[in-house]
């Protein structure tokens, strides 16, 4: 058997090799966080599409109990529900003037107008009577994808006046 003389026998990495575990670890990793990245901004984008869809159909529900409610007090079905645009709440009884048409706060899952942070999105809802007895209603939401992006959600629904 033979035995390498003592100035050879060297234990513990050198620098060459803990260079090329950097350069092995670096490549296995990068691809591992570049994948992560790029599920975090799919997640972002699915987050935002889906609560903007939420939204714009909130805004039609709202415009519908407004004339659901007029049908239970006994007034016409559209009584309120004039041509214009404007902005609702979720639990809006009345239409609020469009004016600057301010961002959507968000305060424990409710959105509205008055308290919470600030969201990216904005809705209108615009309302045309097609007819004595048809009501047209557009709801949209629009807000800024990251990187500058516009975007939108859209809904229409022809609310009659069935009863």
């Amino acid at each position: 058997m033979y035995i390498l003389p003592e100035k050879f026998n060297n234990k513990g990495f050198t620098l060459i090799e803990a260079l090329m575990a950097l350069v092995v670890l670096t490549i296995a990793l990068g691809p591992s966080l570049i994948l992560t990245t790029n599920i975090n901004n799919t997640a972002a984008v699915v987050k935002n599409n889906l609560v903007a869809a939420n939204l714009t159909q909130e805004g039609i529900e709202v415009i519908r109990g407004i004339r659901d409610t007029n049908w239970f007090n006994g007034t016409a079905f559209d009584t309120g529900l004039a041509n214009g645009t404007y902005r609702i709440e979720w639990n809006s009884d009345t239409l609020i003037a469009l004016g600057t048409n301010p961002p959507i706060k968000e305060a424990n899952g409710l959105y509205n107008y008055s308290t919470g942070n600030n969201t990216i999105f904005r809705r209108t809802i615009s309302i045309l009577k097609v007819n004595a007895g048809e009501l047209r209603i557009i709801s949209e939401v629009t807000w800024e994808q990251r990187g500058g992006i516009a975007k939108s959600a859209i809904a229409e629904s022809h609310l009659f006046n069935w009863k």
